[in-house]
């Protein structure tokens, strides 16, 4: 028994891009076959659905990095979130520092009008003008999905408050400073806090057990005789890496998830994930 535990941005798919037809016959191919394939994403699981809808057959999906899953045919399940406390706490700091941020929980995302953060995109364009094209993709898709997808609030840990059946899964943030992003990252991290970057000037924050790891763990219980494979391209999918028995990269992941993997497949816009499946798990090839 296989099982493969996917990412999704910069891996599954390019952002904002198409994805390779190559990736969904993988699926396919490998779960026709008996095994398993399981995304394993940042996203919540509400920004899951559109990409659930285009498969031919349902998968299993690991979620929030692990703050929650759900199983082919059954409801989402949470396992791990953060504390109104913990929240209330990390947004005091990020708001008296003025960094864009935003929270997703088990019904959504929320954050302040959009309109209040014209100079963090602008900074954030500006950030990633080297990445040409790609970079204005990114930043055309996040202000689109920060405008259209999220609710916006006057105040976020208010409304939290008073919407006490809400699950905090994590807090993420965006900012163009490096060195703002370095001490953001060691001023939130502690026993209670994990804090990560997962994507191009990106944070986030979460409860410790929200990781990959923990959840590709969780996961394998289920399959003790299975053998894993974990593909990723960024720094929240080192923990997943260290958790499967062989750890796969796609060809443009970071330099220090390449250096943990043992199997690097093609780019991601290039359908390296079905890449791989087709060469190295499909018997019938």
């Amino acid at each position: 028994m296989n099982v493969v535990f996917c990412d999704i941005d910069g891996t599954f798919q390019d952002i904002g891009g198409e994805i390779p037809k190559i990736n969904f016959d993988g699926i396919d191919a490998l779960q026709n076959q008996g095994d398993h394939f399981v995304f394993i994403s940042g996203r919540g699981y509400d920004q899951l659905r559109e990409l659930l809808s285009q498969l031919t057959n349902d998968c299993d999906v690991i979620f929030s990095n692990g703050a929650g899953y759900r199983l082919r045919g059954e409801e989402p399940v949470y396992r791990s979130w953060l504390s109104l406390g913990i929240c209330r706490e990390i947004v005091s700091v990020v708001e008296e520092r003025n960094i864009f941020y935003f929270i997703h929980t088990d019904n959504g995302i929320i954050m302040k009008s959009d309109r209040l953060y014209r100079a963090h995109y602008s900074a954030l364009r500006k950030r990633l003008k080297p990445m040409g094209e790609t970079g204005t993709r990114i930043m055309d898709f996040k202000e689109k999905f920060f405008a259209e997808e999220c609710q916006h609030v006057d105040d976020p840990v208010q409304y939290l408050s008073e919407n006490s059946e809400l699950k905090i899964l994590k807090i993420e943030i965006m900012e163009a400073d490096d060195e703002e992003l370095e001490y953001l990252r060691n001023m939130l991290n502690s026993e209670t806090t994990h804090v990560f970057s997962s994507y191009y000037q990106c944070l986030e924050v979460v409860n410790p057990l929200s990781s990959k790891g923990h959840a590709v763990r969780h996961f394998m219980t289920e399959f003790p005789g299975g053998r894993s494979y974990g593909i990723g391209d960024g720094e929240n999918d080192l923990a997943m890496l260290d958790a499967v028995d062989v750890p796969v990269a796609v060809e443009n992941a970071s330099e220090a998830v390449k250096a943990k993997a043992r199997i690097i497949t093609d780019h991601c816009a290039n359908g390296g994930v079905g890449k791989f499946i087709f060469d190295h798990l499909i018997t019938s090839n």
